[in-house]
């Protein structure tokens, strides 16, 4: 059929560079499309498991907050029952001594006790006693309904989570151990009244003199709502990060719940997968998913593209899921398989265009070469047949010639194939490198994506984070610990611990026996100077595993604050309650203390010669008023009648001060300015001096600084000026017992706004205060001073003046041999 050797040689030509480019194009498009899905794979698997990490360390956050706020609240809850236990055993007291009857002291703790609330209001005791087999209610300060019953309600029976007889709950507990907590239903106090029953945790103590149970508890959703609220923080947050995610061009990272609820999604977030269903298969999607998760962990199916072509779902899109059962969570990655194929289908079209550039160029050439060989060959081969033939004389040459023609195309045939193979095996070899240039291209982009994603998310941690191998060598710091060494990373890293970070010496030990066992250790409330002052840490000690390497991460997080915070809740409570304690023993001594003082007077009246009857009857036992008086005076007599008329009034205005300490001020209220108030109280001060005291006003540097325009405050100006006059006198006093011509004695005050309130601070250079007397220094009659120079009552009356008069705040701040600041703070009413 072909006949022309030209012919042959063109379609040959043809024929092999389709054929090829055929090929290349088939197995090129099939290994990239094949090698994008494998990479992109692995960089889904690689952001799921990097997000189930976060997803898991968030949890484990999650569940210390709760458990952490869950023993403090206990702590707080034991101690309220504490000070309840406390009033009533001083009442018992005071019925042993002979102070009151029984009946008395019963009654008076039943009326304190009623009248306990904190928790603003929700938190209150109840009394009821040890009955078998159900005990009676002697108080209850909600339902007074329940006060001398028998409490056999079945609607009681709801103690242990076994429905048992709550206040026979309580009388077990006492009875095995004194006290003890007990968890039931109660219905809880709220400003419209007592709610249905809600989750209750309580703690009882036995007061077994009197055979009463004293008991107060906490309601566990307040705890609840603490920890939703850090949920909702989380989740805030890995929408924040999942939103900044890309994987391709239009995949993105989506959570959601096994009640199929889209808690994170770039279209449907806040909604339920029960509204959206594979528009193939006509299933919910979240079904579909959640079947996958359990089997191979990926699906494919058609969707809606965001943000272009929301609704419409002809997208094909392959989805990797895994499950994280503590939280019920499914965490899912996405991508268009379009954007999958997209690669091979530009390769392919770029190779189709290649291919026909290539084609033309080779008919061209094939023309050209066919022109140049074919007809010299033809006349070879016809003078060949003719010399071979006819001799010389035939020298025409045929139009064809089988036999020439066969064996130039195998020749033809050998050198075309030659070159196929030289340029198939050159393709390969081309396309084999370029696939992995871009495989290495990509999967460092992702691992870089990764590894700043995760570092992002360990440097925005407020903990200090330290990563250790198994003989204390660093390998992770994060922001945090640069804050609190001053060193980076890059410092950091590959430096032996206790070198870099001395304080957590001994945690090289423990973090060593972490790795070992494999279980996490932790220290609560570890100690730590930090520029002098004592700071708390929970330290967390985490082991880890990698790549076959073993190590440990340090968690520390500064608690310095809740410790403090803690520390002020308790010396508020204690106020409270001895403010209430301080008033009864004040009316109660006031009227012994009258007798006294009275008796005094009239044994110094009786024994006056200025009395007609004394003289009449000292005449009527034959002696005289002089010799009695001589007597007396003689054996000091009236020096003791002194004493114990000085003692009583003494006496006397310590409960005076306990009063003023007890109850609110009914004094008058104005508007004043605290600098003002300031230079008052130092000029009387100064003229206050005494040869019985160790210090003196005008011998000490006293120091102001005043803001600039600084607001009115209502108060009581002479309260006030007793807080102030307190503070100096205090300060003075500390100051009296140091010599040093180096740092002579100086009070600094400063007065500042700050927001809503005016600072006071009352500063001095003296000795300083432990950390042992700072937590007590506001206790009612607790004093470092010598007996007999201070009452005790000075700073306690002081703090309830400011705390409980006008609504401020009072704190001290001190370290040994540094001096002490004492700062209160006043609301501004302008």
């Amino acid at each position: 059929m072909f006949k022309s050797m030209r012919a042959i040689i063109l379609l040959f030509v043809a024929g092999l560079v389709i054929t090829t480019t055929v090929g290349i194009t088939y197995f090129a498009q099939r290994e990239l499309s094949s090698s994008a899905y494998k990479s992109q794979y692995d960089a889904a698997q690689a952001l799921i498991d990097s997000t189930l990490l976060n997803v898991s360390n968030e949890y484990q956050s999650l569940l210390f907050s709760e458990k952490a706020a869950l023993d403090r609240r206990k702590k707080e809850l034991k101690a309220v029952v504490g000070i309840a236990y406390g009033a009533v055993l001083l009442n018992y007291t005071k019925y042993k001594e002979g102070k009151l009857t029984e009946k008395e002291a019963k009654s008076l703790s039943i009326e304190q006790l009623k009248n306990m609330r904190y928790d603003d209001g929700v938190g209150y005791i109840w009394v009821n006693d040890t009955k078998t087999p159900f005990p009676s209610m002697i108080m209850h300060a909600t339902l007074p309904e329940l006060d001398g019953t028998i409490l056999d309600n079945p609607r009681f029976d709801c103690a242990l989570g076994i429905k048992k007889n709550l206040f026979s709950a309580f009388r077990d507990i006492c009875e095995k151990s004194g006290s003890g907590y007990v968890d039931y239903f109660w219905p809880k106090p709220t400003p419209e009244g007592l709610s249905k029953d809600q989750p209750k945790l309580s703690y009882v103590q036995l007061f077994k003199e009197w055979n009463w149970i004293i008991g107060s508890g906490l309601y566990v959703d307040d705890l609840e709502e603490d920890v939703r609220k850090r949920f909702d923080a989380i989740l805030h947050e890995l929408r924040t990060s999942f939103a900044q995610i890309k994987i391709g061009k239009s995949g993105y990272v989506f959570i959601f719940t096994g009640t199929q609820e889209l808690l994170v999604h770039p279209t449907y977030a806040n909604t339920t997968t029960s509204t959206l269903r594979n528009p193939q298969t006509g299933r919910l999607i979240g079904e579909e998913l959640i079947e996958s998760a359990n089997k191979t962990g990926v699906h494919e199916y058609l969707w809606d593209k965001p943000p272009n072509n929301v609704g419409n779902f002809k997208f094909k899109k392959r989805t990797y899921v895994k499950y994280f059962e503590p939280l019920d969570w499914y965490i899912c990655s996405s991508i268009y398989v379009d954007e999958l194929e997209q690669p091979g289908r530009i390769l392919r079209n770029k190779t189709i265009i290649f291919s026909l550039g290539i084609l033309a160029l080779a008919l061209a050439l094939a023309t050209i070469l066919s022109r140049k060989i074919a007809h010299p060959l033809l006349k070879l081969t016809e003078a060949s047949q003719a010399i071979g033939k006819g001799g010389l004389s035939a020298t025409q040459i045929p139009v064809s010639g089988p036999t020439e023609t066969r064996h130039l195309g195998y020749v033809i045939k050998q050198m075309l194939e030659s070159i196929r193979n030289g340029m198939e095996e050159l393709s390969m070899t081309n396309i084999q490198l370029e696939k992995e240039v871009n495989d290495h291209a990509i999967a460092k982009e992702e691992l870089l994506k990764l590894r700043n994603h995760l570092k992002n998310i360990i440097d925005s941690m407020p903990s200090i984070l330290v990563g250790i191998d198994n003989i204390g060598r660093i390998n992770l710091w994060n922001t945090s610990a640069t804050k609190s060494t001053g060193l980076t990373s890059d410092q950091a890293c590959g430096q032996m611990l206790q070198l870099l970070f001395p304080e957590l010496t001994n945690e090289i030990d423990r973090a060593i026996t972490v790795i070992k066992t494999g279980k996490t250790a932790e220290i609560a409330r570890a100690p730590r100077k930090i520029d002098g002052q004592t700071h708390y840490e929970n330290i967390t000690v985490y082991p880890l595993t990698n790549d076959g390497q073993e190590g440990a991460v340090i968690r520390i997080d500064d608690i310095t604050d809740s410790v403090r915070i803690e520390e002020m809740m308790i010396q508020t409570e204690k106020m409270m309650s001895i403010g209430g304690l301080a008033a009864g023993m004040a009316h109660e001594i006031n009227n012994p203390l009258g007798g006294i003082l009275q008796g005094a007077q009239n044994i110094e009246r009786r024994l006056s010669p200025e009395l007609k009857k004394n003289i009449e009857v000292a005449d009527k036992y034959n002696t005289s008023l002089e010799s009695i008086h001589d007597y007396m005076q003689e054996r000091k007599i009236f020096t003791m009648l002194r004493g114990i008329r000085d003692a009583a009034e003494r006496s006397a205005q310590i409960i005076a001060n306990m009063l003023n300490f007890s109850r609110k001020t009914d004094a008058h209220r104005t508007s004043c300015k605290l600098n003002e108030l300031v230079d008052s109280a130092i000029t009387l001060a100064k003229q206050d001096y005494d040869l019985k005291k160790t210090y003196d006003f005008k011998q000490i540097d006293i120091r102001t600084n005043y803001a600039e325009d600084l607001p009115h405050v209502i108060c009581v100006r002479t309260e006030i000026e007793q807080v102030l006059l307190n503070l100096l006198g205090n300060a003075a006093q500390a100051m009296s017992g140091v010599e040093n011509p180096e740092n002579p004695a100086r009070i600094t005050i400063n007065v500042k706004q700050e927001k809503d309130f005016i600072t006071t601070e009352v500063s001095d250079n003296g000795p300083g205060i432990d950390e042992e007397t700072r937590k007590r220094v506001f206790e009612p009659f607790f004093t470092t001073k010598p007996e007999g120079v201070g009452t005790g009552l000075g700073l306690s009356v002081s703090y309830f003046i400011i705390t409980q008069n006008h609504g401020g705040t009072f704190t001290v701040e001190s370290t040994a041999g540094k001096g002490a600041k004492f700062t209160f703070k006043l609301p501004i009413n302008i």
